[in-house]
């Protein structure tokens, strides 16, 4: 009996370093562990690399040297999309696809940001997890003003921490607008870069949330969330994201650091972590339960989440490639590698389940 080939679409530059086995930004290895264990023989290719006339894919396949080889074989039945696509004719191409019967799991890798704070706020029970958010607008902005100390204006559809700029209240008459480690102070006269984000109907406004702190400096947590073997959602891992000091963003590509939730919850005496551990958990399951009935394909997903310092957490964003690395750089290595195995387990299950 043959082995069922998963398929992994990644975007060119992880194409390219797997091909010239030097890829940093995706643990090869680890697919391929989860795939011998859940008996499937993965392959990894572009969207530019399936040929839906033939139904056919030029792929990237282990041979019997342990080398990557480029091989011509049939479209898998599963695939998991671990690749971001923004052109039309991309996303046309991935329709097509899945109309001749092939399951694509995270088909869409990225959902802005206001959309998706949009889909939560219609759940009741969700809606004391997030900051009150708006679009972008100078009456939004007026209005955000009057009811918070502290304000974040992102964009909507950005990623790791670009764009992003922090308003805080001085004193009864005057703010201060912090980006790109730049302070400028204003009154009823908008800074230029106030201008230019409130005025993009591609930004957000959003209530800050008073994170806790580690070491006098304000961290996250980035919850790995996705569905396993049973074709059911688990949280397979919580990694904290640290602020540079003197920083407000915590994302590692601006300099945040990564520990883990024990050590964060080190300064705070008065937290049981097992308590917030489990409201971490409920809380993203019923966030991602709640996406997945807008977003069916859904399947794995980094949700950045706040704790305050009662050790409630607040959503602040969803991320739908995760790449992983939180966990490899706070020395969580199994948590890590289960990053990999569990999207493998659901892909077996897929199969088992004669969904396909």
């Amino acid at each position: 009996m043959n082995t069922p080939t998963v398929g992994i679409l990644v975007g060119g530059l992880i194409y390219s370093g797997i091909k010239t086995n030097r890829s940093n930004l995706e643990q090869i290895s680890f697919y391929e562990e989860a795939c011998i264990q859940y008996g499937l023989c993965p392959c990894f290719f572009r969207l530019k690399d399936i040929k839906l006339e033939t139904d056919q894919i030029n792929a990237l396949v282990k041979g019997d040297k342990g080398k990557y080889e480029l091989k011509v074989i049939t479209i898998p039945k599963i695939i998991h999309n671990r690749g971001l696509f923004f052109r039309n004719e991309s996303k046309i191409k991935i329709k097509n696809l899945q109309k001749t019967g092939v399951i694509i799991f995270n088909d869409r890798n990225r959902y802005g940001k206001w959309g998706v704070h949009e889909i939560l706020m219609k759940n009741e029970e969700l809606q004391p997890h997030l900051p009150e958010t708006k679009r972008a607008s100078s009456l939004n902005f007026i209005e955000m003003l009057e009811k918070h100390k502290q304000l974040i204006i992102k964009p909507s559809g950005g990623s790791l921490g670009g764009g992003v700029v922090m308003v805080e209240k001085k004193d009864s008459e005057f703010w201060e607008v912090c980006y790109n480690q730049k302070r400028e102070s204003f009154a009823n006269d908008w800074p230029d870069i106030i201008r230019k984000k409130v005025l993009n109907k591609n930004y957000i406004i959003q209530e800050r949330i008073q994170l806790a702190q580690y070491q006098g400096s304000p961290f996250d947590l980035r919850v790995s969330v996705q569905k396993n073997g049973l074709g059911e959602w688990q949280v397979t891992g919580v990694v904290g994201k640290v602020a540079k000091i003197g920083n407000y963003v915590t994302n590692v590509a601006k300099g945040g650091t990564c520990k883990t939730l024990t050590e964060l919850l080190s300064d705070y005496s008065d937290l049981d972590f097992n308590e917030v551990y489990q409201s971490i958990e409920d809380f993203s399951i019923k966030a991602v339960t709640e996406l997945n009935k807008y977003f069916p394909n859904l399947a794995d997903v980094g949700l950045d989440i706040g704790l305050t310092t009662e050790g409630f957490p607040m959503f602040i964003e969803c991320n739908c490639r995760d790449l992983r690395i939180t966990f490899k750089k706070a020395q969580m290595h199994e948590v890590w590698k289960a990053t990999y195995t569990t999207p493998i387990s659901y892909a077996r299950y897929l199969f088992d389940s004669k969904i396909i």
